[in-house]
């Protein structure tokens, strides 16, 4: 009998793999919807969370369980308007491309003190008290949206990955970006991306798009029709339509989704795009 595709256990002979790419073009800096905060700086607070909430995820009592890959890739252009693709870990893995989530927990680049909300346990009232937050990605926003030179290259790394992890869960891409590529169309280079797969499906591809304004975000939606402009349309035909356990999860989530609904976030907020983050990591088998 032939297995479903997208139910492999993940396990640390048959890893899952998570690519982000990160828009750093210079419109980065402009606030992330109703915050005062640059996108820039929400978005590597939410990478940094997400990758301190997987390592403590994989913890066991023989340490960190290696049972992910990790990639975060940033993509910008310099003053001569040439890309640059690299990775953005900081730190001692600071120039690797991908990594075990082993090497993640045991090598942040620094640890910060912040700020935190917590209700008081005597009174209830919210009480601002320091915590310690591990940081691997800074923030950095300038140049262009090279997003097609980073679809190819997201593709060379997918490729060699799946060549080693052929019986894996499929590989998972988070593009998050706040803008049009300004290198050509990006779909001829998404396409060939989705079409990779291992035996137990294709690679997915999840976009992501940041908004300055505090206007309706679209989450998950399963055709063009009511989505606001070009460049909506245009990151919907690059996303991957959900298989039935990223459907199933959503739907148990609360989301209103409809058959064929797609691994896209339109007009993010901070709140939309953790949503948007945890969902790949909580629907996959094996890491809830």
């Amino acid at each position: 009998m032939t297995r479903a595709p997208y139910t492999q256990e993940i396990s640390r002979q048959n890893k899952a793999l998570f690519l982000f790419l990160l828009d750093q073009s210079f419109s980065m800096e402009e606030p992330l919807g109703n915050s005062a905060n640059r996108k820039c700086d929400e978005l590597v607070a939410a990478i940094n969370g997400w990758l301190q909430n997987m390592a403590i995820r994989a913890s066991g009592d023989e340490g960190i369980k290696d049972w992910m890959d990790v990639g975060v890739f940033g993509y910008r252009t310099d003053a001569n308007a040439s890309p640059i693709i690299e990775s953005v870990l900081q730190g001692p893995l600071a120039g690797r491309g991908i990594v075990s989530i082993a090497d993640i927990g045991a090598h942040p680049a620094r640890i910060d003190t912040r700020m935190q909300y917590l209700p008081d346990e005597t009174t209830g009232e919210m009480i601002e008290v320091p915590c310690e937050m591990p940081v691997w990605v800074d923030s950095k926003a300038e140049g262009g949206t090279p997003m097609c030179h980073v679809l190819y290259r997201a593709h060379e790394i997918l490729n060699e990955w799946i060549g080693r992890h052929p019986n894996s869960f499929p590989p998972i891409v988070v593009h998050i970006t706040d803008g049009e590529s300004q290198d050509g169309d990006p779909i001829p280079y998404a396409d060939p991306l989705r079409r990779l797969a291992t035996h137990d499906g294709n690679v997915l591809l999840l976009n992501c798009h940041l908004s300055m304004t505090a206007a309706e975000p679209f989450m998950f939606p399963s055709s063009e029709q009511g989505l606001p402009d070009e460049l909506a349309k245009v990151l919907f035909r690059m996303s991957s339509i959900l298989p039935e356990p990223f459907y199933r999860h959503a739907v148990m989530e609360g989301f209103p989704l409809q058959p064929n609904a797609r691994g896209m976030a339109f007009n993010a907020d901070m709140v939309c795009l953790i949503q948007f983050l945890n969902m790949g990591t909580q629907a996959a088998p094996g890491l809830r």
